[in-house]
């Protein structure tokens, strides 16, 4: 099945957390899925840095052609952001969308560069990419820097605020810059071969010597959306195209909400979704052994994100799939199941794995 697995596998990695003072939790969940590999990676953090308490940063990282730029973003990114100087503690409310754009646009633009200049990069060893949807949080605005296809929406009293817009080759705008840079877009892909106009890493589509970094066939230049904050804001939902493949925005947002109000979804066990295609054991006869399924996880935002994926994955997603919900209103918080253990995980290493992610760094840590 060339980069596809004859069965899926959908042991996820999910973490949680919560600061209280800020009235501010999060939930996140990663699974492989179809994919015969993990390219993605993530990241939350409510203190954006100890010198900047009041800012929150989360993203989501979709590698592709390998995951190494996805890893290293997740790494390297907040440092990058930190040090552009431009956000600082005294920031009126007035400056936040100016100062945190052009912040946003020399991080990743810096750290492209930085990643360009590594060995396996020039070497041509790694020829990997990733995009990159990011939201920064202060008291009063809501900052989304997206490069790419993964997207980021907000439920405001239920309506879906689109907090970002995918890039795609085949868009007006991105495929002028293209064409510029002496690429094609070919089956809507960048010369025939790249789903997306936008990414980090994937530098072999950033050679063109008459253009600057951000006019490049593929830049990593990032595209900004702001929104002030509302009493109406409920969550954010933080995702790759492995959830926009199968689900509009609206959908999300709806979904999302009706786990929050109504609790656990009864949903149909995911070996209907397993055996749309058979194993290969069972395709030449053999029996099919597969592990029974782990208990389910306590009812909170990890869970809400773990059904949400089951969900794409019955709907037919083929992808890896990675889902950051931030919640903004506690009123929304997952109420406690019945005779819920209030401890149990999707497989005990679930959340050790995600704590050792470079993306599952302790949140709230400077």
């Amino acid at each position: 099945m060339g980069n596809f697995l004859d069965t899926p596998i959908t042991d996820k990695e999910t973490d949680v957390g919560e600061d209280a003072s800020k009235g501010m939790s999060f939930g996140v969940s990663a699974m492989q899925g179809w994919r015969a590999q993990m390219e993605d990676d993530h990241l939350h953090h409510f203190q954006l840095h100890e010198s900047l308490p009041d800012l929150s940063l989360f993203g989501v990282y979709d590698g592709h052609g390998g995951d190494s730029v996805a890893h290293y973003t997740a790494a390297h990114f907040r440092s990058h952001l930190v040090k552009t100087g431009l956000l600082t503690a005294t920031m009126k409310p007035e400056e936040v969308e100016s100062r945190a754009k052009e912040a946003f646009e020399l991080a990743l633009m810096s750290l492209d560069k930085e990643m360009s200049e590594m060995e396996s990069v020039e070497s041509g060893h790694d020829q990997s990419g990733s995009t990159s949807v990011m939201t920064l949080l202060s008291k009063t605005h809501i900052v989304c820097a997206n490069t790419g296809d993964s997207r980021a929406v907000m439920s405001r009293a239920g309506a879906c605020i689109e907090l970002s817009f995918d890039h795609k080759p085949y868009n007006p705008k991105e495929k002028e810059r293209i064409e510029k840079a002496g690429g094609q877009v070919k089956f809507n892909r960048v010369n025939g071969d790249l789903a997306v106009s936008r990414a980090l890493g994937d530098f072999v589509y950033k050679r063109c010597a008459t253009a600057d970094a951000k006019e490049q066939a593929v830049t990593a230049f990032p595209e900004v959306i702001t929104e002030t904050r509302s009493s109406a804001d409920e969550f954010i939902v933080l995702a790759c195209d492995g959830i926009w493949d199968v689900m509009s925005s609206q959908e999300v947002v709806d979904k999302v909400r009706q786990m929050l109000l109504e609790g656990r979804p009864e949903l149909p066990p995911l070996d209907d979704a397993a055996d749309d295609e058979p194993s290969a054991s069972a395709a030449s006869g053999g029996v099919s052994e597969r592990p029974p399924p782990p208990p389910p996880r306590q009812w909170d935002l990890g869970a809400v994100c773990e059904c949400l994926i089951d969900h794409c994955l019955r709907l037919g997603s083929r992808d890896n799939m990675s889902v950051i919900v931030v919640l903004l209103n506690p009123a929304f918080a997952p109420k406690p199941e019945q005779g819920s253990a209030g401890g149990g995980a999707v497989g005990t290493a679930s959340t050790a794995s995600a704590a050792s992610s470079s993306g599952a760094a302790a949140s709230s840590a400077p």
